[in-house]
């Protein structure tokens, strides 16, 4: 007669638990590079932004579209400066700002896209961790806005202030991306 055999299971040795544990974990990682690969074939990276407006998951004519449509918006509302009791308010299309969407839209889709798999890998986490902001290509003319700031540091000179003009340079470049508008303050010193 055979001898029963127990029933008690035998313990696995922990070198075969980690090694079946980090094969999950790399077979779990595999499959989510593939899903995401997938997803965002053709399309924004989900996490990206230009400007802080959402373009995650458009695909390149579309982005252009909405790019497009964007700039038209930004170019039709005006942004307002403020110091104290004087307030300036400027159209873009007064400082002839020329947004160039084909050039903001490459550069939105190569996010994610890099030459390196490891590139590719950081940029995208990095999209889905904490989101990618693409800042607008092309910008304010610069002769026209240092005539703008040439007019504003007299009329601040006349009230013995003296305007920063490096950083109002700043404040209008990015006053001009900024959706919903809101008013900026003039730095003097």
């Amino acid at each position: 007669m055979q001898a029963a055999q127990s029933s008690v299971p035998r313990s696995v040795s922990s070198s075969t638990k980690t090694l079946l544990i980090a094969g999950a974990v790399v077979g779990t990682l595999i499959f989510l590079l593939i899903v995401e690969f997938g997803v965002s074939a053709g399309r924004v990276h989900h996490g990206v932004t230009v400007g802080g407006h959402d373009v995650g998951g458009l695909t390149f004519t579309e982005l252009q579209d909405e790019l497009a449509r964007r700039a038209e918006i930004l170019n039709n509302e005006p942004v307002c400066f403020v110091r104290d009791v004087l307030r300036f308010c400027i159209s873009p299309t007064d400082v002839e700002w020329r947004p160039e969407a084909r050039a903001t839209a490459d550069l939105a889709y190569q996010v994610g896209r890099a030459d390196s798999l490891w590139g590719a890998l950081g940029e995208r986490t990095r999209a889905w961790v904490g989101g990618v902001n693409v800042q607008w290509e092309g910008g304010p003319n610069a002769a026209i806005v240092g005539r703008l700031l040439d007019r504003w540091e007299r009329i601040f000179a006349a009230r013995d202030l003296e305007l920063k003009r490096g950083i109002m340079r700043y404040r209008i470049r990015r006053a001009i991306i900024t959706y919903p508008r809101q008013t900026f303050r003039i730095p003097v010193q």
